[in-house]
């Protein structure tokens, strides 16, 4: 037999990915001062890096943001078929076979090759093209050089239109910024060979947006590309942006069950955590499945109330375990039913969590799995 529940019917959940809005929208007014003169892509991809694409652009379009770009054709369609109205730019090149959507459902396309050149001249309408240039990334693209000829080829094409030229820097989140120089240096001399920017012009994503200022200097630069910076995760060599970025996703789940167990008792698969003494441990709702690395075996910290405490043994695919301490020392009890933040606005953020998995931000929220909801507040 089964149950059928209503669409408005309340499902108790308890891991779940927080979603909060207010800060998206504080993000957005933060980058855009910075931008002056220079107008904001928003990069939506992934999901909007495990934020939810559909809320964050309606978000991004509220805000007069006007461009959006994702990675893959199916993630385009499915925004434009929610209703977002803004330009929509796939960053992976157009193929014969998928061609058709850009003008089904008005999608720009990227021109990284002579064989994407020759893709859209078979567009049934006129493509919008942005032309990707390599100039050190060593991705998509070709060398300046061989990206002359693929320029004229999309100006000159019967169904293209030329909409930018863009670049993308390797390493301009590192310390040294003399590859980031190099790159740019590369692109300004492709414009010089051209006899000017023959279209708009970006070379910054979030990184170079706060460290390499030529990148969104506006008397050369039309757009800049941010990502990571819209959800308040980026990393730089001098540190997070916590006075100026808020990180807008909480990773949050539930206490499933609390017990004391004595001295010597192994904790999870493999026993590879034993009590030191008698311990009152946790058992926490969430795991590998739901987007929990098992780097952080018996080596992550989670927050309860007030407190951390520390994981001990090994993360299990719907749940892990933490040390609550010593039954006799403890003076707060932990319950089941309490609120545990994995990562959020304090510690354990996400930055803090990427450090201990040896990894960067944009992979502890992108893996955040689809089975853990997110739940938007205003």
């Amino acid at each position: 037999m089964k149950t059928h529940l209503p669409s408005n019917a309340f499902v108790p959940v308890s891991a779940r990915a927080e979603i909060h809005l207010d800060r998206l929208h504080h993000n957005i007014d933060e980058i855009s001062k910075k931008l002056e003169g220079v107008e904001l892509m928003g990069v939506v991809k992934a999901d909007a890096y495990g934020h939810g694409s559909l809320e964050v652009s309606r978000v991004l379009e509220s805000k007069g943001v006007s461009k959006l770009a994702v990675a893959t054709l199916g993630e385009a369609v499915s925004l434009r078929k929610a209703g977002i109205q803004a330009d929509l730019i796939v960053f992976s090149p157009p193929s014969p076979e998928n061609l058709g959507f850009y003008a089904d459902f008005d999608l720009q396309a990227i021109v990284d090759s002579e064989q994407a050149l020759r893709t859209v001249q078979q567009a049934k309408a006129l493509l919008s093209c942005h032309v990707k240039v390599d100039t050190g990334m060593g991705r998509l693209g070709q060398t300046p050089e061989a990206s002359v000829e693929i320029i004229r080829g999309v100006e000159k094409g019967p169904q293209s239109k030329l909409a930018s030229v863009w670049t993308h820097f390797a390493s301009a989140d590192e310390e040294d910024p003399r590859f980031t120089h190099l790159q740019f240096d590369r692109f300004m001399a492709l414009m010089k060979a051209l006899g000017g920017p023959p279209a708009p012009l970006h070379s910054a994503a979030s990184a170079a947006t706060f460290t390499f200022p030529p990148s969104i200097d506006p008397s050369l630069m039309s757009m800049a590309r941010i990502g990571i910076a819209l959800y308040g995760l980026l990393d730089l060599p001098t540190g997070p942006l916590l006075d100026l970025l808020q990180p807008v996703m909480e990773f949050k789940t539930k206490v499933s069950a609390v017990k004391t167990v004595p001295k010597g008792s192994p904790i999870s698969y493999g026993g590879r955590w034993v009590a030191p003494t008698s311990r009152r441990i946790a058992t926490i709702a969430a795991g590998y499945a739901d987007g929990i690395s098992r780097q952080l075996s018996s080596s992550g910290r989670v927050r309860i109330g007030d407190s951390t405490y520390p994981v001990v043994g090994t993360v299990c695919m719907d749940m892990f375990m933490v040390d609550l301490g010593n039954p006799s020392e403890i003076n707060s009890e932990v319950v089941v039913g309490d609120d545990v933040t994995i990562f959020g606005k304090n510690s354990p953020t996400c930055f803090e969590v990427a450090e201990q998995c040896s990894s960067i931000t944009y992979v502890q929220v992108c893996r955040v799995s689809n089975r853990v909801p997110r739940i938007y507040s205003p």
